[in-house]
């Protein structure tokens, strides 16, 4: 059966330690809180897709000890796992979060299986059989073959390296990628690097030079911009009920985005779903608690129609 969205990326356990203060060098503290989630911006994309109806398979590299559980329910959302695949020998991709009561955060991160991705062999029938690609976070020696893939299939591919656009590529490896795009997805700050890398100014001509569709910009409660070949559409954000946490706000945009574009709708209209969903993301704290479906996007949309 043909997949309309793969999803590459992280899959990743997040691990949240919530403490006074962050401890200076040479020394320790205590834990107040602690709560491990289920995480990894692909995971994130795919299982929020899932849930509101998109046909969706995650490519992604774990290790031999990723949790039954978390693939329980990656499976039990409606998540294909055919191009999630188990490297024994390593380590699932693990983040430690230190959050101290002052809104300071340190991020430690143990790649896992994700850092030897290179090695690994690409999804050669996921990709036959989608119709979508996302690019998203992982090693650009990996993705390379992905693109040389995409290019024999004629496949339409979205760009998202996310943080990692600024450490992990080059100027010359972004540009390349960016050419083989249909589409990019970026926020304020990455759009900075990615200006940056191509030694422009603003993005008005880089969609015609480089043949891209569009170009996404989220600007998380500011709203987003959808950058096309003649114009620029601003997208507003939804309120939410409450605001808990804004952890996986713009991968559930993402999912919302291709809900829409799975349904037909228009680029306008997809990105009004995206931010739609985000709104629901920030309402709990974790990126993949509470399941929200396609109705309940549609309903604050039009809720709050502007």
């Amino acid at each position: 059966m043909e997949t309309y969205l793969a999803v590459f990326g992280h899959t990743a356990i997040d691990v949240i330690l919530n403490v006074p203060k962050l401890p200076d060098r040479d020394s320790s503290i205590a834990v107040e809180e602690r709560a491990t989630r289920f995480g990894g911006t692909a995971a994130n994309i795919a299982r929020a897709s899932a849930e509101i109806d998109v046909d969706v398979s995650l490519c992604s590299f774990v290790g031999g000890d990723f949790p039954d559980d978390y693939l329980d329910a990656l499976v039990d959302s409606g998540v294909s796992t055919d191009g999630l695949k188990v490297k024994k020998d390593h380590d699932t991709t693990t983040c430690w979060i230190i959050n101290d009561r002052e809104g300071e955060q340190l991020t430690i991160v143990d790649q896992g299986a994700m850092k030897e991705m290179q090695d690994f062999e690409i999804p050669t029938e996921t990709i036959e059989d989608c119709e979508v690609l996302h690019i998203g976070t992982g090693k650009p020696s990996y993705y390379r073959k992905i693109y040389d893939r995409c290019d024999l299939e004629k496949k339409s591919v979205g760009f998202d390296p996310a943080q990692e656009l600024e450490y992990m590529y080059d100027a010359s490896t972004f540009e390349k990628f960016l050419r083989q795009s249909d589409f990019f997805f970026c926020n304020q700050k990455e759009k900075e690097v990615a200006l940056r890398y191509l030694e422009i100014d603003s993005f008005e001509t880089l969609l015609d030079d480089f043949g891209l569709d569009f170009i996404l910009v989220t600007k998380g409660g500011e709203g987003s911009t959808l950058h096309l070949p003649e114009e620029k559409i601003i997208i507003p954000t939804y309120e939410p009920q409450k605001i808990v946490e804004p952890t996986g706000a713009g991968d559930a945009f993402r999912a919302g985005f291709y809900a829409a574009l799975s349904r037909d709708l228009s680029l306008e209209r997809a990105c009004r779903a995206g931010s739609a969903r985000a709104s629901f993301a920030v309402e709990k704290a974790g990126s993949q608690t509470g399941r929200i479906g396609w109705k309940d996007v549609i309903f604050r949309m039009e809720e709050q129609s502007t």
